[in-house]
């Protein structure tokens, strides 16, 4: 974490040829999650057996917003926010008893297994463009096109809920939560296109890459660990590829 985090900060001490560009960029994209303990020891072994639910979680989305200072065409540097969100629904049976606990019959309630997190720190994007002179270049495609790696860094702050509602009372609902945090890291390849240069620059641009993302165990709110068959701790992992498009506005 500590070599990275220098590499990141490194920019600020290698100014070059003055560009001075501010910008804002907003994205949304597809992850992949591993999600592996809680798949495997809280939804296979519990939720599926009993019917609660029918798979687990290995995917979702993620909004991400940015400011960047670009210094001059080989480099950026910022700060990032992100929320990533996956879930998975089910419709399991409770039982209805009289006042003697005698079964009456069943129906089904609706049951959301949602996973949630927050990151916040540094940005820094490399511009591979820079170095291959995209910016010389008579063709107005090339010279307004950029290729860069992105490397994040920051904290996460994530957590898992599980929500059990009867649609047919209004507010019967059981909602419990579990919490943790941990370093959030972002490897990727962003391609952007500069289709407006006045009176401010606008550009649309993809990026795909990897994340790392394995928090700690999740504590409830009174911060219990969450244990489930009697000694397995669950914690979440939003570590996988993802995808994203985005919109930078900057001048």
């Amino acid at each position: 974490m500590k070599t990275l985090t220098l590499l990141m900060l490194f920019p600020l001490v290698c100014f070059a040829q003055n560009q001075n560009k501010l910008s804002f960029e907003l994205g949304i994209g597809n992850n992949n999650f591993s999600m592996k303990d809680l798949n495997q020891f809280y939804v296979d072994s519990i939720a599926v057996k009993n019917e609660m639910l029918d798979k687990g979680i290995s995917a979702g989305n993620q909004f991400f917003m940015g400011i960047k200072y670009r210094p001059n065409s080989l480099f950026d540097i910022g700060f990032y926010g992100n929320y990533q969100t996956g879930k998975t629904a089910g419709r399991p049976k409770q039982i209805l008893t009289d006042n003697f606990g005698n079964q009456i019959g069943t129906k089904e309630i609706d049951f959301i297994l949602k996973t949630e997190a927050i990151g916040l720190g540094i940005s820094n994007c490399w511009y591979i463009s820079h170095f291959l002179k995209f910016q010389e270049k008579e063709n107005k495609i090339l010279n307004r096109f950029h290729i860069g790696l992105e490397l994040n860094a920051g904290i996460g702050f994530s957590r898992a809920s599980l929500d059990f509602r009867d649609p047919e009372l209004i507010g019967g609902s059981t909602y419990n939560y579990f919490m943790s945090r941990d370093f959030q890291g972002q490897a990727n390849l962003k391609f952007e296109y500069d289709y407006l240069k006045s009176p401010v620059i606008s550009s649309i641009g993809l990026k795909f890459g990897y994340q790392y993302f394995n928090t700690q165990t999740l504590k409830d709110r009174n911060g219990e660990n969450w244990v489930v068959q009697g000694n397995t701790p669950i914690n979440l992992n939003f570590s996988g590829v993802f995808g994203m498009v985005y919109l930078s506005v900057g001048k």
